[in-house]
């Protein structure tokens, strides 16, 4: 998945050519959807409140779906061929296309409910494993999302769309999971998807903590992931996170602002933690 190190870095009308692609695929793969949801980027774009003027919301240059390991075509044919007619090639595990000088991605992730990290082979295709897709196929919303196709035709799609639950422990996995990459981004993600979920806070946080008590192995990795990287202002996820929305000089340019925001985070991760 592509990720930026500064929100000012994703290209204006990044998140918006990722929809349309969302839309086009979405629309196209309707023999798949008992076997897709979508989480990622655009599942925090549609399961929170838009940010106020000037402030920053979810931003994304990739469609992230996660799919199940049994998914094949059959008679209706193969995602590859079918996302191949709207012109995204599959290249190093995931689906691109450039549009207006920008790539945008169509990354396939999965879960097999014991390996932490790999590939393993779907429809043709060698899919990443990702620790909790399972559980964002168990538990998500349908959502009505309107915009338009790649072609430029007005559409609207019932889009299944991942729980707030799985999709923060599927952040926090990315962030400091068994392959976590320690992007600033997936911070963001966290701290935004909780504070501004359509359903409040305090239902973000009881997701949350409804996935933690199925004691799936993602679960504990996502605490664990709390624990190691969100428990003081000055460790990595609160910095992280600050870094990706203020700059790498958020200290000295906005300190004040920084101290704010990265307090506003280790208090989320308290009550991550113990469901307050």
């Amino acid at each position: 998945m592509t990720k930026f190190e500064h929100y000012q870095d994703y290209p204006s009308g990044s998140t918006e050519m990722a929809e349309k692609a969302l839309l086009t695929a979405w629309d196209s793969l309707a023999a798949f959807e008992d076997d897709l949801v979508l989480v990622g980027g655009l599942a925090i774009r549609h399961l929170t409140h838009p940010p106020k003027t000037g402030l920053q919301g979810p931003v994304t240059l990739d469609v992230d779906f996660g799919i199940q390991i049994a998914a094949s075509g059959g008679m209706y044919g193969s995602i590859r061929d079918t996302l191949a007619s709207h012109g995204f090639r599959w290249e190093y595990q995931r689906f691109e296309k450039l549009v207006e000088g920008t790539t945008l991605y169509i990354d396939l992730l999965t879960d097999d409910a014991k390996s932490d990290r790999g590939a393993v082979r779907v429809d043709e295709m060698e899919v990443s494993i990702m620790p909790g897709i399972h559980r964002a196929l168990e538990v998500n919303r349908r959502m009505e999302i309107s915009g338009n196709l790649m072609i430029g035709t007005p559409t609207t799609q019932s889009v299944k769309v991942a729980e707030v639950g799985p999709m923060l422990v599927l952040k926090l996995n990315a962030f400091g999971g068994p392959t976590g990459r320690k992007a600033g981004k997936d911070a963001h993600d966290v701290l935004y998807l909780a504070m501004n979920y359509l359903d409040g806070t305090a239902k973000a946080i009881e997701g949350f903590r409804t996935e933690v008590d199925t004691r799936n192995r993602e679960g504990r990795f996502a605490l664990t992931s709390l624990r190691d990287h969100f428990l003081d202002p000055n460790a990595q996820g609160p910095m992280s996170c600050a870094i990706f929305r203020l700059g790498t000089n958020h200290l000295q340019q906005y300190s004040e602002e920084s101290l704010r925001l990265r307090q506003q985070y280790v208090t989320l991760a308290e009550a991550l933690l113990h469901g307050d």
